[in-house]
């Protein structure tokens, strides 16, 4: 068997130059939602969701939060349709996910980025065949705000 192995780095919501279903592979660990560090990132692949933070520190709403959190697992959800269109019938995606804990608005919480990942990730039409959980020592519990 012939194999080309490439390495890609761009855009993973567009991948024009990847055929449907020929990846057998996907590794990938996105930005998580809602951890600080990735805000920027965020804001950058979709001004709404920049837009979204300046309401917040206007209005202070639950539903503006809610609304950041989803409009960042929406831009994800752009990935997972993607990856789900180039991996072969059987293919593995591999995807490191993080859940988030931050203070947002004063109010300390979590944000499960890995039930919402799995839920996209599942109505797309992926088959999950395990989770396997590893505490990462950069996403420590914000409680600062």
């Amino acid at each position: 068997m012939n194999f080309a192995h490439r390495v890609l780095i761009g855009n993973s919501q567009q991948m024009p130059e990847i055929a449907d279903s020929s990846v057998h592979l996907i590794v990938t660990s996105p930005p998580y939602p809602m951890i600080r560090m990735w805000d920027n990132q965020f804001s950058a692949m979709d001004p709404e969701v920049g837009k979204l933070w300046q309401r917040l520190e206007i209005d202070g709403a639950e539903e503006t939060v809610k609304a950041i959190y989803g409009a960042m697992h929406e831009n994800l959800a752009k990935v997972w349709r993607e990856t789900y269109r180039v991996l072969v019938d059987g293919g593995i995606a591999c995807i490191n996910i993080g859940d988030a804990t931050r203070s947002v608005n004063g109010k300390f919480r979590l944000f499960p980025n890995h039930a919402r990942i799995i839920g996209h990730l599942e109505h797309i039409g992926f088959t999950n065949i395990t989770i396997y959980s590893v505490e990462e020592a950069h996403n420590q519990t914000d409680v600062q705000g």
